[in-house]
């Protein structure tokens, strides 16, 4: 493996990336890519939009927000998709402001979905309707 020197830098405050298995619903793979502890977030709908609203946290809140890759087939076959909920270590859910809109406009597509967490929560699962994505090992802090 070759590092360029103009791209170390980069890779150091990168999120983590971890191969993972992608998940798939009636059509829709999915792959988490990442995962950001913040104290901000935007609500963008998912695929992405022009909805362009930020929330902010509380004292003792941050936002996880969980980045997923989707790729739509031509299997899919629903065009109404749950909101995802996010589900802790200890197995306490957590809701997000962000939706799906039309997940078969675009081919493919990122969305990051923000929610809002005790600081500290140990991150489990990404629930997508019946599709379950390990959150586990993108749960690392950033240097």
């Amino acid at each position: 493996m070759r590092i360029l020197p103009g791209l170390l830098f980069s890779f150091a405050v990168a999120p983590t990336v971890v191969a993972q298995a992608p998940g798939s619903y009636k059509g829709l793979e999915m792959t988490v890519v990442g995962v950001e502890r913040a104290m901000t977030a935007g609500l963008r709908d998912c695929p992405p939009g022009s909805n362009t609203i930020k929330a902010l946290t509380k004292p003792g809140e941050e936002f996880a927000i969980v980045s997923v890759a989707f790729t739509v087939t031509a299997a899919f076959t629903e065009t109404m998709v749950k909101k995802p909920v996010l589900v802790d270590a200890s197995g306490k859910t957590y809701n997000t402001a962000v939706s799906f809109i039309d997940p078969a406009t675009v081919p493919a597509y990122t969305c990051a979905f923000p929610f809002r967490i005790p600081d500290g929560t140990k991150l489990g699962k990404l629930q997508i309707d019946s599709v379950s994505l390990d959150l586990a090992p993108f749960d690392v802090k950033q240097p």
